[in-house]
């Protein structure tokens, strides 16, 4: 399967005039519109009619050609909530190595970068808060460590981890479903050439949400002329305006990484792509990113919630710095275990939804389906 096989952009066949190099196939694989018959195929000028227009073969040839029910991880057609979700699950264990050992050391370098910052952005975070929120008493104060990894610096380094991240184990699900298990090798060839792009697409779609939340709360915050209680509601309501936009635009903008691996879009095109997939689904789409979002969060608390119960009993017990450090190391350790045996999974349902509207909308499941016949032994 070469580069982008399978997932071109839609309509690229649609442009070749009629008659015109009929013989070759599309250099992008599966898109829109390269399912038209050509000379040789059932139902193409010159060739008997077929038992069904365009696929069947000629009658008396035999039994006509069907396309594999699940020839990988999941059925191709459109998939429901708990397929999607099943899918996310199959996924990883059709290539673990590549799955969770990707995730691994993405968020190995992010956890190793939180400490290496910790001493830089953590101590100005640490003293920013210690000077704005009262203290509960002497030893209360926040350290570097306390904070690593939730330092704005880091914060954005995990978000744009998370994104490529997001890239890289997408490459891997599209293969699964036809069936392939992608190597790391491979993969990395593959993805290469689009890490700025997708370090860019992370970048923007972030400093967006960022502004719209912000923006909103600036907006509620002019209500503190009107007096204090009035600010304070307008902030409120102000702050839970600007979240409801970005949630809006988070999910228009959900399948932007997918579109630009798989259809080698553009930063702002693979924006656009996301929207269009997403016009007229939205609620649909919502509704299954939040369900993900809420297995994701329960998983992450198994693991989360204990590690904060052992390093507060760690800092009571030793109460000292050593205590200290090595409490918020737990933590850290624990909270970056989670993410890579969490992130897998919701990357893969990102994946899969986007096939998902692909296959609704554009008939994705009868090139995949050929994919998955060249693909297999």
């Amino acid at each position: 399967m070469t580069e982008h096989q399978g997932w071109g952009r839609p309509g690229d066949d649609e442009r070749t005039p009629a008659g015109a190099g009929a013989d070759e196939a599309p250099a992008t694989g599966w898109s829109v519109g390269s399912g038209a018959p050509r000379d040789g195929d059932a139902g193409a000028p010159g060739q008997p009619p077929s038992t069904a227009p365009g696929w069947g073969p000629p009658p008396g040839a035999g039994p006509a050609w069907s396309s594999p029910q699940r020839p990988g991880i999941v059925p191709l057609r459109p998939l429901g909530a708990l397929e999607l979700l099943e899918g996310g699950f199959r996924a990883i264990s059709a290539n673990p190595r590549v799955m969770l050992g990707t995730s691994a050391a993405v968020f190995g370098a992010v956890a190793v970068l939180s400490l290496l910052l910790a001493p830089l952005f953590g101590s100005a975070f640490a003293a920013v808060l210690n000077e704005s929120l009262p203290a509960a008493g002497a030893g209360s104060e926040f350290s570097a460590l306390d904070l690593a990894g939730t330092d704005p610096v880091t914060t954005v380094v995990s978000l744009v981890a998370t994104t490529v991240l997001t890239g890289l184990l997408v490459l891997s699900v599209s293969g699964s479903v036809i069936g392939r298990t992608v190597p790391a090798g491979e993969l990395w060839q593959r993805v290469r050439g689009r890490v700025l792009a997708l370090v860019g697409l992370a970048l923007l779609t972030g400093l967006v949400y960022f502004a719209v939340v912000l923006l909103g709360a600036g907006i509620g915050a002019l209500g503190f002329f009107a007096g204090t209680g009035a600010g304070v509601g307008g902030l409120v309501l102000g702050l839970l305006a600007g979240v409801a936009v970005a949630v809006w635009l988070g999910t228009r903008w959900a399948f932007a990484a997918v579109a630009l691996l798989l259809e080698g879009r553009g930063v702002f095109s693979a924006l656009g792509r996301s929207a269009g997939l997403v016009r007229g689904t939205w609620w649909r789409v919502f509704g299954v990113l939040l369900l993900t979002y809420v297995l994701v969060s329960i998983a992450t608390a198994v693991l989360v919630v204990p590690a904060g119960v052992v390093s507060g009993v760690i800092d009571v017990v030793v109460g000292s710095t050593a205590g200290s450090a090595l409490a918020a190391f737990v933590t850290l350790l624990f909270g970056t275990v989670a993410s890579i045996l969490v992130q897998p999974f919701a990357s893969a349902v990102v994946a899969l939804l986007y096939t998902d509207l692909r296959i609704r909308q554009e008939g994705l499941d009868v090139e995949l389906a050929r994919a998955a016949g060249e693909a297999a032994p």
